[in-house]
């Protein structure tokens, strides 16, 4: 079915309306000519018959009226337009027939041709003509029965005269269709041209409404998060910027603080990304919900999110006071989060803190200062906050140095490794060296071997690190070769961050043909976390171990380190970390703990070395224990590969010449600290 156009609708709509409110007035002249007309022909026409003429049109008229009152109160023009202009054209056409019988029987009594029943007819007609400008089928209707009557009667009168009357009335009826027809169209035309610009203007106002609803979509998107509906970073950076301008206008301090998720990326990799996204919806309404309405809370990118905060009326106390409320309740709202799917995630957050003007005034500054502190907060175990101080600022500066001066420690072989001895339990004598990253910088002295390896991965100088400290490390067995020591074994650390950056297993493997060495003659400490983190660290530790390198699982006991997950991995020693040993001579706990690995190792057919051993009750406990290999200060500490062969030789010594040696060796600890030295 083919659907109406809107503005034809409207139309027919408007031509029923008008029709319907012109019917009373029409129904009135009508019976006023009627009751004209009755009166003129009163003397001449039979009353009865007349009185049925009136009698007929008024009821046929009065219907008419009273229907379109009523349909014009009911809407009905509206619903069905077409019924009513058939009703509208059918009721004249009854009132024509009626008249047009009228016309008979004036006829019939010889007034068919006088001047009143012509002026009644004519007038009648024209006004039906003129009335009915919205349609003509009404008007057609009622005036072609009894014109056409009065035609055929003066057509029929055989006179000249009436003949001449007849033509006249055929013209006149014509041109009173003519008249009608054009009228319609005109109406039709007018309407259509009202409504069409009805129609564009109302066309026009709902493209503005919907280009404004779009420009506001637009404008929204290009400052909000499309997943959580905070502002984004360029949102976030003009707030920065009007808060810093009114803040210098106004003095109006306040907070700049960010936000880290500590496991996000660990619940995206086991729960997948829709999970992730459900977390970064709930972690930004729970934002919003702890900073309040005025806050301005912004997701930077990632898991990383963003706020300032104006500062309360107050002093001091008052300042450092929201910023540590809020700081320690985004910790703790953030720990444990239910997603709208109903799972349960322990996301955890680090938050750090700067304050305007405090800790700066600009947003450089402050953006970096907030950014230490988050990094500190990071730095501390996660799942805190902190607030910027110069401290960290120093810290900072020195990271930056020391990233700066790595390269050139490198080049000119200021980054060398020491060697601190392992020695066999019961008979004293070395049986590996441990290489230890040394280095001291020329203005801010020795540096810590974490933030060594922190600065070179953050240079991406990981592997020129790893290849320095083991090239050392080929030398001192190269070394040892030479002076009869071939037994000893010595071990590098490498990071579990840099598995997977480069081919470990190459560069090893490329450093002992260098050095025309066996790969029994160095050791690799990692920690399970360099196995399993990432496939390929899996993979270089295959390879390593099928080259014959050993394979020594550091820091076993804490972090990543679990028996379960030792199953599938081969390895050759267990090195227990040192928070085990400290209290091995005083905690039962710790002793028993410490059996059963020397048990499980003794089951998988591994060495254990325990290092960290720095007193003569732990070297007690743990020989007793049975622990085969020791290392730690009680015997000697690093020292630089001259030294460590210096130290070997005098150990030699000092174990073969000394009687019940292996009864007395933790008092020969002079003869490690003086070869140390």
């Amino acid at each position: 079915m083919i659907e109406q156009n809107p503005v034809e609708a409207i139309i027919k709509r408007d031509q029923a309306s008008d029709v319907l409110r012109g019917l009373p007035s029409t129904m009135v002249s009508n019976l006023f000519v009627s009751g004209s007309l009755a009166g003129m022909m009163w003397d001449v026409v039979p009353h009865p018959r007349i009185l049925a003429f009136l009698a007929a049109n008024a009821i046929i008229n009065v219907t008419r009226a009273l229907l379109a009152k009523r349909w014009l109160r009911q809407g009905n023009a509206a619903r069905a337009p077409e019924r009513i202009l058939s009703f509208c054209w059918i009721g004249a056409f009854l009132s024509g027939l009626c008249w047009a019988a009228a016309l008979l029987g004036c006829a019939y009594h010889g007034q068919a041709y006088s001047m009143e029943v012509a002026l009644a007819y004519c007038g009648l007609n024209a006004g039906s003509i003129i009335q009915n400008k919205a349609t003509r089928a009404p008007a057609i209707a009622f005036v072609l029965p009894n014109t056409s009557i009065l035609i055929f009667l003066f057509a029929i009168e055989g006179s000249l005269s009436s003949q001449i009357v007849a033509v006249n009335l055929t013209l006149l009826t014509a041109l009173m269709f003519r008249c009608s027809t054009e009228q319609e169209k005109h109406y039709l035309q007018s309407s259509r041209l009202r409504h069409e610009a009805t129609e564009l203007a109302a066309s026009l106002k709902a493209a503005n409404v919907a280009a404004g609803h779009a420009l506001q979509r637009l404008e929204h998107s290009a400052k909000h998060d499309h997943l959580t509906g905070l502002f984004n970073r360029a949102a976030y950076q003009v707030a920065f910027e009007a808060r810093l301008t009114r803040a210098v206008a106004e003095r109006q301090a306040f907070w700049v603080m960010l936000i880290d998720l500590d496991r996000f990326k660990a619940i995206n990799d086991t729960f997948g990304h829709a999970v992730g996204d459900e977390l970064l919806v709930e972690v930004g309404a729970r934002l919003r919900d702890i900073l309040g309405p005025h806050a301005v809370v912004a997701r930077l990118g990632g898991d990383e999110f963003a706020a300032l905060i104006d500062d309360p009326p107050g002093g001091e106390g008052a300042r450092r006071e929201l910023g540590c409320d809020l700081a320690r309740a985004i910790v703790g709202g953030l720990g444990k989060l239910v997603t709208p799917s109903g799972q349960i995630l322990h996301a955890g957050a680090s938050v750090g803190l700067a304050h305007c003007p405090q800790d700066g005034g600009t947003p450089t500054d402050l953006q970096i200062h907030a950014d230490l502190a988050l990094y500190a907060a990071k730095s501390e175990g996660r799942g805190t906050w902190r607030r910027f101080d110069e401290a960290m600022h120093l810290e900072a500066r020195m990271k930056r140095e020391i990233e700066r001066d790595l390269a050139k420690a490198l080049e000119d072989g200021s980054i060398r490794a020491w060697f601190q001895p392992q020695v066999d339990c019961m008979t004293g004598r070395a049986v590996g060296l441990e290489a230890l990253l040394r280095w001291k910088h020329p203005k801010f002295g020795w540096i810590a071997p974490p933030d060594v390896v922190a600065a070179a991965a953050g240079t991406r100088q990981s592997k020129a690190l790893t290849q320095a400290i083991l090239k050392d490390a080929c030398r001192m067995a190269q070394c040892l070769d030479a002076s009869g020591h071939g037994a000893i074994v010595v071990s590098i650390n490498v990071s579990p961050n840099e598995f997977g950056t480069y081919p470990i297993a190459e560069l090893v493997a490329a450093e002992l043909d260098a050095h025309g060495l066996a790969a029994s003659r160095l050791a690799i400490e990692i920690t399970e976390e360099a196995v399993y983190s990432n496939e390929r660290g899996g993979r270089d530790v295959e390879t390593l171990t099928r080259m014959g390198v050993g394979i020594i699982v550091d820091d076993f006991g804490v972090a990543y380190s679990s028996v379960g997950s030792l199953r599938n991995l081969r390895f050759d020693t267990l090195k227990v970390d040192r928070s085990f040993i400290r209290g091995v001579a005083d905690n039962a706990q710790d002793r028993v703990l410490m059996q059963a690995i020397l048990a499980f190792a003794r089951t998988l057919g591994v060495m254990v070395v325990a290092e960290g051993v720095e007193t003569q009750a732990q070297f007690d406990v743990l020989r007793a224990l049975g622990c085969p290999v020791l290392q730690g200060y009680l015997f000697a500490s690093a020292m630089p590969e001259t030294d460590a062969l210096l130290w070997l030789a005098r150990n030699d010594c000092a174990t073969r010449f000394t009687p019940g040696r292996e009864s007395r060796l933790p008092a020969d600890r002079g003869l490690a600290v003086a070869a140390s030295a």
